[in-house]
């Protein structure tokens, strides 16, 4: 799968301490090969259905982290209001599914 194969790239250069915008750019393509992981796979029958929570938390994890270092370089480029916006959008790429999730199981 393309996606495992990204997130081990984006894996690899966050132990390296590569740069930012390079482990950005490599957290959102994850992110985007596993949303379309995702939406593919739910029009199949073949999967077992615990495949899907892992598709979409690691979709939200690699956007998270997309946006984490994204707000690194904005911080670096010393604007502040992007930092704090990109911060907020990885808090809540992370949490916002949670809460569904919470929700969804209390009903």
């Amino acid at each position: 799968m393309l996606a495992q194969a990204q997130e081990v790239f984006f894996l690899k250069a966050t132990r390296d301490k590569m740069k930012d915008a390079i482990i950005a750019k490599l957290a959102n393509q994850a992110a985007d090969y596993f949303g379309d992981a995702f939406k593919q796979c739910q029009y199949k029958d073949t999967l077992p259905k615990e495949v899907f929570p892992v598709l979409a938390a690691k979709h939200c994890i690699m956007q998270a982290n997309a946006e984490y270092h994204q707000s690194i370089l904005a911080k670096q480029q010393k604007k502040f209001g992007e930092e704090i916006a990109r911060l907020q959008s990885a808090f809540c790429a992370v949490v916002h599914p949670l809460t569904i999730e919470v929700v969804r199981n209390l009903l």
